[in-house]
């Protein structure tokens, strides 16, 4: 795949698409600024200390990060929103490495070639745990955001920008963010299938069209070690 601009020009095309690059928007869901970032991304890249809700609906302190003591103020503040993104975003190359979701990068799962940008796209969009589902699941679990978007999408659309600037700066999790990292992630995706329970070639991953578990070979053998264990009794 040729490499489509620098990490610059990967932001540049990601603000256009969350926000057609307007700072001061903020959606019915309660994401914020160019690049609609909500509650959790904010936490993460130091500027929101958080609250006990699981939505965007900023009842929680900031910290003043750049000055940001309020929605109103990182919505008006344009140098803000360019710092926070890419703190988040270097947390985010740090939780995807820590689910292990780089070692994917050069394969096609669903349709998708897999690439460093391409994750980072998908992130954002959906988090880490909407990455795995997709990953883990060979392109069968699609996730979608509230407007229907599905995770593919961004996946393809951020594909092939060299994003070094991020990869090569994030600091990896520590054992204790990590443990507590993968323990929320487990919380928030559920039980997901082991790795091999699907196959992620590189080309496109198909679906069988006569069942799980080897189709209509797979039906017989069941049947067959069935009737045995029936005579074994």
């Amino acid at each position: 795949m040729s490499i489509k601009g620098n990490y610059e020009d990967f932001l540049h095309a990601l603000g256009y698409r969350e926000s057609g690059g307007r700072y001061n928007i903020e959606n019915q869901f309660g994401y914020l600024g160019k690049y609609q970032m909500g509650e959790m991304a904010l936490k993460d890249a130091g500027y929101y200390k958080g609250d006990p809700t699981r939505k965007n609906d900023w009842i929680g302190e900031w910290t003043g990060k750049d000055g940001v003591w309020s929605k109103e103020d990182f919505l008006n503040n344009p140098a803000a929103q360019e710092n926070a993104i890419r703190e988040f975003h270097r947390k985010m190359w740090s939780y995807i490495k820590a689910a292990g979701l780089h070692r994917y990068i050069g394969r096609t799962i669903g349709g998708v070639q897999i690439t460093e940008s391409g994750l980072l796209g998908g992130a954002h969009l959906l988090g880490v745990g909407g990455l795995r589902k997709f990953i883990l699941s060979g392109g069968r679990q699609v996730p979608r955001d509230g407007n229907g978007t599905p995770i593919s999408e961004y996946m393809r659309k951020f594909a092939g920008y060299d994003i070094s600037e991020i990869t090569n700066t994030a600091k990896p999790l520590t054992e204790k963010e990590k443990e507590e990292f993968l323990k929320e992630l487990e919380w928030d995706v559920g039980e997901q299938p082991k790795e091999d329970e699907y196959q992620t070639t590189t080309t496109t991953t198909q679906p069988s069209k006569t069942g799980g578990d080897g189709g209509i070979i797979g039906i017989i053998t069941g049947i067959i070690k069935a009737i045995f264990s029936i005579f074994k009794k």
